[in-house]
């Protein structure tokens, strides 16, 4: 991480820390009061050598041993305190940060998330928001000590010995040099670490949520292999990193012994000459170790901060992003009719800008009017639904509710106009009750009872022994795809909307789950604007109008007897057998 990209992660950390102005400060408090006792406490060894060694004053040796005592006990609390406000401040900060990382991602357009791996995304949310966490509250309380412990030894040396102290900071330039340049290093390895780490959370996500794939072809070895190499990569990041920790340690270590074993030879001269008393040279070695100890720990939390640093830089990219499309916001009409219009419609996927989906298209559905897309697979009939849905807005032409350009209406009341139902539908691994109320979580039990009946689905949820509350399992696994498909045109039934936009519903269904299916379908339709994606006769043969789209483009438009006498396209396609009756 670059210096701009690090002082500007530093910039957005201060407002959090702003928020939490009065645990830190009562921290700070408690720290120098802390390090106080702690830099007194030598004090107490001088008092008690020279009384030993000279006049044997046990009067105040014993002082002193008192006085020893107490300054342990106040800096056990002002310790305990200031990790107590120091970690609740940062608790409370990282909470925020991921509060506001998942706010940030959830409101990103479509387009965003076809460029990411989900792996990567909850990476930031999980390691990155964890390396942040360790800034916020741990790192800073132990940098604040450690520093005020270094400062305050090195005044206290130079009061104790001039000569001294300047025998001993000769050691310290070379340290303080090595900490800037692994600092250095470190950052960069941290960053390729938390990458490699999300490569690997990738590869981990991807085989258990697709394990009943992977265990359908005997793939789990494929599946080690895989995310074992991920994780190789980041091991090797891992151990370059601990080699140069490592190295940096040994000669940080090497060089503070021997400045040590020199300080105490120049002061054993001293004492020996009467410069020095034997307890002042005690206490000065125990300041010593004390800045050893300190700039030790400060370069470890040098590195770490650094890590820290580079994840916030990770976390604060995504938290600044704006999304190209906003999730709510603009005009809404008063009144719905219904009537969808694609004009002159073109379309490129972000993901893939040089290949134009669709190109041209115009149709025009009515309100309550059925129209059914047929076509070859990849034709655009999918993506001319995502557009419907607002998923994605056009590169070219307009999409239109009730002649209104839907780019001007607010999105999220457009999306409660609009009904989904998709082949493979998505539910959440919570209770069948929260699935159908997804879309209107004010809806009473007995409004999900009536939904469910509509959909042809209560008889088998009321079979469940635990009924409405029964968990459907990740992505619904514990339901068959017809009692999935009913549960989501439940949950579109109960929302009520008035376009319905049926994505292949009933194509991966055997005979009888798609009868039920059907029929629930037909419930749902009724007295709605519904665009069909369509592969089955039994769905097509119904609609008011079967638009076929092939290559981006409507290439026939008409009722299923109409376009069959045509002998086009379509009437290919059902010889074909690519509509299946």
């Amino acid at each position: 991480m670059s210096s701009p990209s690090r002082l500007s992660a530093v910039r957005r950390l201060l407002p959090l820390l702003r928020m939490e102005w009065k645990a830190l400060a009562g921290a700070t408090t408690l720290l120098l009061l802390g390090s106080a006792a702690a830099l007194a406490y030598p004090q107490g060894i001088r008092i008690i050598v020279d009384g030993a060694l000279s006049n044997r004053d046990m009067g105040r040796i014993r002082f002193a041993a008192l006085l020893m005592g107490g300054l342990a006990v106040l800096q056990g609390l002002a310790v305990g305190g200031r990790a107590y406000l120091f970690g609740l401040a940062g608790e409370r900060g990282v909470k925020r940060v991921r509060e506001q990382l998942f706010d940030a991602l959830v409101v990103q357009e479509v387009g965003f998330f076809d460029g990411q791996r989900t792996g990567d995304l909850t990476s930031r949310l999980a390691s990155d928001t964890a390396s942040l966490q360790g800034l916020l509250s741990s790192q800073i309380s132990m940098a604040l000590r450690n520093a005020v412990q270094v400062v305050g030894g090195l005044i206290l040396l130079v009061i104790t010995s001039a000569k001294l102290t300047s025998v001993m900071l000769l050691v310290v330039p070379a340290v303080a040099l090595g900490a800037v340049f692994y600092g250095r290093k470190v950052r960069a390895l941290s960053r390729g670490y938390q990458d490699a780490l999300g490569d690997a959370g990738h590869a981990a996500e991807e085989s258990i949520s697709a394990i009943r794939t992977v265990r359908s072809f005997a793939a789990e070895p494929a599946e080690m292999k895989r995310y074992g190499a991920a994780i190789e990569a980041s091991f090797q990041l891992a151990r370059t990193r601990a080699k140069s920790a490592a190295i940096f340690m040994g000669a940080a270590s090497t060089g503070i012994f021997a400045a040590l074993a020199v300080v105490l030879g120049y002061g054993g001269s001293l004492v020996a000459g009467g410069e020095l008393t034997a307890g002042a040279l005690t206490a000065f070695l125990v300041y010593t170790l004390f800045i050893a100890m300190g700039l030790g720990t400060l370069a470890d939390i040098w590195a770490e901060a650094m890590k820290g640093l580079g994840a916030a830089e990770r976390v604060f990219d995504l938290t600044a992003r704006m999304p190209e499309m906003p999730v709510s916001g603009g005009r809404r009409l008063e009144r719905v009719k219904g009537r969808v219009g694609y004009e002159g419609v073109r379309f490129r996927y972000p993901t893939r800008p040089d290949v134009e989906v669709l190109q041209g298209i115009d149709l025009a559905v009515e309100p309550g009017q059925v129209v059914a897309l047929v076509g070859p697979s990849g034709g655009g009939k999918s993506t001319m639904g995502a557009l419907l849905s607002r998923l994605y807005d056009p590169t070219a032409g307009r999409m239109t509710l009730d002649g209104e350009d839907i780019r001007d209406l607010d999105p999220a009341w457009l999306r409660r106009l609009v009904g989904v139902v998709s082949q493979e539908p998505v539910l959440f691994s919570t209770t069948i009750a929260d699935n159908v109320r997804y879309g209107r979580p004010e809806a009473t039990d007995a409004e999900v009872r009536e939904a469910l009946r509509a959909a042809n689905a209560l008889g088998f949820v009321e079979g469940f022994p635990d009924g409405l509350s029964t968990k459907v399992g990740e992505r619904g696994q514990q339901l068959s795809g017809g009692q999935k498909q009913r549960i989501a045109i439940a949950r579109a039934l109960l929302k009520d909307p008035r376009i319905l936009l049926l994505d292949e519903a009933t194509s991966a269904l055997d005979a009888e789950s798609e009868a039920l299916v059907q029929d629930a379908l037909t419930k749902l339709m009724r007295g709605r604007t519904s665009v069909v994606i369509a592969h089955r006769l039994s769905t097509v043969i119904g609609a008011d109008r079967v638009v076929v789209v092939d290559g981006g483009q409507v290439v026939e438009s008409g009722t299923h007897v109409e376009l069959l006498a045509r002998g086009g396209v379509y009437a290919r396609l059902v010889e074909k057998q690519v509509l299946k009756g």
